[in-house]
This record gives C-alpha cells, sequence and structure tokens, in this order.
C-alpha cells in the first residue's frame, strides 16, 4: 500500500519525494500500521487536520469492503490451482512494492561507517538468533538515533 500511496501522493503534487519519506518516517515511529499513519501524515500535510481525519478514514474504508468482497469471491475457490498461483504472484508483487519503498529509504540516507556497524552488527546477532528480535531492533534504534546525531 505505501508504493501506491508515495505513487499517488507525487502524481497528486501532494508531496515530493523528499517530504514523503519525511512523512513515512514520521509513520514508522508512532504505534499502529504504516500506511494508516503515512496516509494521516500526508493529509495533514495537504488539508490539516480536516485532511488527516478525511485521509485515515479513506485509507481504511475502501481496503476493508474490497478485502471482504475479495475474500467472500476467492473462499469457495481457495483450492483452484489458478487461484493459488494467483496468491502466490500477488504475493511476490507485494515483497517487489515493499522492497522498492526498503530500497528508497536506504538510499536517502547519509551512511557513515558508524552507522554500516551498527546495522552490520544488528543483522548478525538476528541471524545468529532470531529470538533477540526486539532488543536488537531496540538497540540499533538506540545507537542509530541518540548516538549517530552528528
Amino acid at each position: 500500500m505505501i508504493p501506491v500511496m508515495q505513487w499517488e501522493a507525487k502524481k497528486m503534487g501532494w508531496s515530493n519525494e523528499d517530504e514523503f519519506y519525511e512523512d513515512l518516517s514520521i509513520a514508522q515511529t508512532i504505534p499502529g500500521p504504516i500506511a494508516f499513519n503515512t496516509a494521516i501524515m500526508v493529509g495533514k500535510r495537504v488539508a490539516g487536520i480536516p485532511g488527516a481525519l478525511l485521509a485515515g478514514i479513506a485509507v481504511v474504508l475502501p481496503p476493508f469492503f474490497a478485502i471482504v468482497a475479495v475474500a467472500s469471491v476467492i473462499k469457495p475457490l481457495s483450492n483452484n490451482i489458478y487461484v493459488r498461483g494467483f496468491l502466490k504472484g500477488c504475493y511476490a508483487a507485494v515483497i517487489g512494492l515493499v522492497f522498492n519503498v526498503f530500497y528508497g529509504l536506504i538510499k536517502k540516507q547519509k551512511w557513515t561507517i558508524f552507522k554500516v556497524v551498527i546495522v552490520a552488527a544488528g543483522v548478525i546477532l538476528l541471524i545468529l538468533n532470531n529470538d533477540l528480535l526486539i532488543p536488537v531492533f531496540a538497540g540499533v534504534l538506540f545507537f542509530l538515533y541518540f548516538k549517530g546525531v552528528e
């Protein structure tokens, strides 16, 4: 959903790439779904508080009804080989779209040796023991945010 939001925000002139990534970064720090938080941030940028409220409603209602409608159609066909192939293709497309946004965020970073070492240490710790996800994630954020400020 985030790549589609980015594309629409850029196409409609609601935010440029830097503004969108700034909104996305702030949205990631707020508890809750990232797409919902990002929509609120973009809506607030465009039209203030009423824009944030409308964006929140607009980002929740259509997918809710679409999921209910698609699920009611697909459920009886869930054992069909073509439907299963379609769903696997959708899954691959979603991974590609998320990776595209992730790649854009990484490109925007100003990487230093310190940041690379901290991120690499976090990845290695998670590969060695993925039960440490929350402490490693919190530690990496702590070092990048508080110790990485120049």
